[in-house]
């Protein structure tokens, strides 16, 4: 009963700090308070990162929860648009205490029995409970916008009933947002893209910069010159702001614009949102990051995160029937495996063949892909994870079932053939209905395969490090688990970086040792180790454990930004002038 009684305290003590909290960030101006927190996000992951986000563990996911308290709070007492130090310190403080509380639920100092049992439940629960809500999702922007129009062009037919629009026109949307504030940023903040600066603009805000008027006129001059910089210091949140004719272009016309912005924008209003991992009322800010803040103006919290929020407003759309949720499914399954055969055939260049949706025993595989003496055993895994639960015991069985349907199915379509391979036994390959396609001697592949199970969403943690949840035999190997977009940064840079393909060998050599002692929320960690060589055989060889730490990921940032080799890559004359400031 002690443990019972702890946690309910938990959750009292979790709810008078969180509404205290709330009742702090309910006296911020809703568009001056949303501008400052996107612009601490923006830089929250930088060696730059200001001092007022010390101390935070998930900058990313606390800003948003700040946000989200916002949208969620009275406004009667809504009215300052100052930053102030205590008010910011007090704000940090009880964020940590928030996270502090979570801590308690996970792992509670009581009398509970600690077994074998109850600690590899929390080890599973807690990093995946943490990583779901603490991570943003990590890519690049052109990923998801290539994948958003690749998979639902091909389903607009359910689209256009439902919304009335096409996917091209959500797309055209984002883009168009995107594009008005990059050329906003430039405007204000760099000096070599004045022109793009367009005086209504600072309209847009309701803090006034100016000089005194008994001020001389060269200091008055300076003063006009620079008052775009400083009223966008002043009040970051300018760039986010629009009216919807802003975002009009030669495909996509204002009465479109006006049938897209209340499917992806709420309005700042009471509601019960209290905790940073509550679901039901959720953060409205993932699936509405756009804040429609009166007489016809908006303002977007993230502007990445509209590419998310049209994802999942889209597949919601497109899962309204089971008919249509399969087609969904299908077409989400089909275009993971063109991706993943894109990647390898632009890597591996020659020499090498594949089958693709091809039988063994009567088992259907997805992709077998061969490359001289080396063999890719892969799975696509286009399964939805389900949010993890707070409560650690229920949350394990939740996360255990999730990982057996998509990692756990998958290890067992590899092993199939891998064994033949291992055994080198002749691999019949047949279509569906038994003909034979090819016979494959394996032994000219002695050790050389490889499984790779490639799937939409990571498991974090438990993904990184397959020991905790994936049980094989003495004599196997752990697959490699990937996400898609992981996949393809890494052999992009692989590309971009002229390495030749026994490198992503020795890549997957290497990571067949890891698990049992590897800490790691984000592959990408590792990948980047391994490029800039800070994973290598001997190091391996000679640590216990392994733990790897976001900085490791900063080498696909710099490739980025000289060009990473994305379809339809943004601002790639501009990457190659070199004139041009990312933020």
């Amino acid at each position: 009963m002690h443990h019972t009684s702890q946690n309910s305290q938990t959750l009292m003590s979790l709810e008078s700090i969180s509404q205290e909290l709330k009742d702090l960030v309910s006296t911020f101006n809703t568009k001056w308070f949303l501008g400052e927190l996107s612009n601490q996000m923006k830089h929250a992951g930088s060696p730059m990162a200001p001092d007022e986000l010390k101390g935070l563990s998930s900058p990313q996911r606390q800003m948003y929860f700040l946000a989200g308290l916002l949208i969620t709070s009275d406004t009667s007492n809504a009215s300052d648009f100052q930053f102030s130090h205590e008010k910011w310190n007090k704000m940090v403080e009880l964020l940590i205490k928030i996270e502090k509380e979570y801590d308690k639920l996970f792992f509670p100092k009581s009398e509970v029995d600690i077994t074998e049992e109850w600690k590899k439940i929390r080890r599973v629960a807690m990093p995946s409970f943490l990583s779901y809500f603490n991570q943003g999702p990590l890519n690049f922007e052109e990923q998801p916008i290539n994948w958003v129009s690749d998979l639902y062009i091909q389903l607009n037919q359910i689209i256009e009933i439902e919304t009335g629009l096409k996917t091209e026109q959500f797309v055209q949307f984002y883009e168009n947002l995107d594009n008005l504030t990059q050329k906003k940023f430039q405007g204000f903040a760099s000096p070599k893209q004045k022109h793009l600066f367009q005086k209504e603009w600072l309209e847009l805000s309701d803090i006034k910069m100016g000089v005194v008027d008994e001020a001389p006129d060269f200091i008055k001059e300076m003063g006009e010159q620079n008052r775009p910089l400083y009223t966008f210091m002043a009040d970051p949140g300018i760039i986010k702001r629009f009216v919807a004719e802003d975002l009009v272009s030669a495909n996509l016309s204002l009465t479109q614009v006006n049938q897209i912005l209340p499917l992806l924008s709420c309005q700042r209003s009471k509601s019960e949102y209290l905790y940073y991992t509550s679901t039901k009322p959720g953060n409205p800010l993932y699936d509405k990051p756009i804040v429609d803040i009166g007489k016809g103006m908006y303002q977007v919290f993230e502007v990445k995160q509209v590419i998310h929020a049209i994802e999942n407003l889209l597949e919601s759309v497109c899962s309204k029937t089971k008919q249509n949720t399969s087609k969904l499914t299908e077409k989400k399954g089909d275009l993971l495996e063109d991706r993943i055969l894109d990647l390898f055939e632009k890597y591996f260049k020659t020499d090498y063949k594949f089958h693709r949706g091809y039988y063994v025993n009567g088992n259907e595989q997805d992709i077998l892909f061969l490359w001289k003496n080396y063999a890719f055993i892969i799975e696509a895994k286009g399964y939805n994870l389900r949010e993890p639960l707070r409560d650690p015991d229920k949350a394990f069985v939740r996360i255990k079932d999730n990982f057996k349907a998509s990692i756990g199915y998958g290890y067992q379509q590899t092993k199939r053939i891998e064994q033949i391979f291992k055994a080198q036994e002749k691999l019949i390959i047949t279509d569906k209905s038994g003909t034979l396609i090819e016979e494959i001697d394996t032994s000219k592949y002695e050790d050389n395969d490889f499984s790779i199970i490639v799937n939409l969403k990571s498991f974090g943690q438990i993904q990184n490090d397959l020991s905790t949840l994936l049980e094989i035999t003495d004599d196997d190997v752990f697959p490699w688990a990937v996400r898609l977009d992981d996949l393809e940064t890494f052999i992009l840079t692989l590309i971009a970086q002229k390495k030749p393909p026994t490198a992503f060998i020795d890549y997957l050599l290497i990571r067949e040792e890891l698990h049992g002692r590897l800490i790691c929320i984000d592959e990408s960690e590792l990948m980047g180790a391994f490029l800039i060589q800070k994973m290598t055989k001997k190091i391996i060889d000679t640590s216990d454990t392994l733990i790897t730490t976001p900085d490791l990921a900063d080498i696909f940032d710099k490739q980025y930004v000289k060009g990473m080799g994305f379809k339809n890559e943004k601002l790639l004359k501009e990457k190659e002038s070199g004139k041009y400031i990312f933020w």
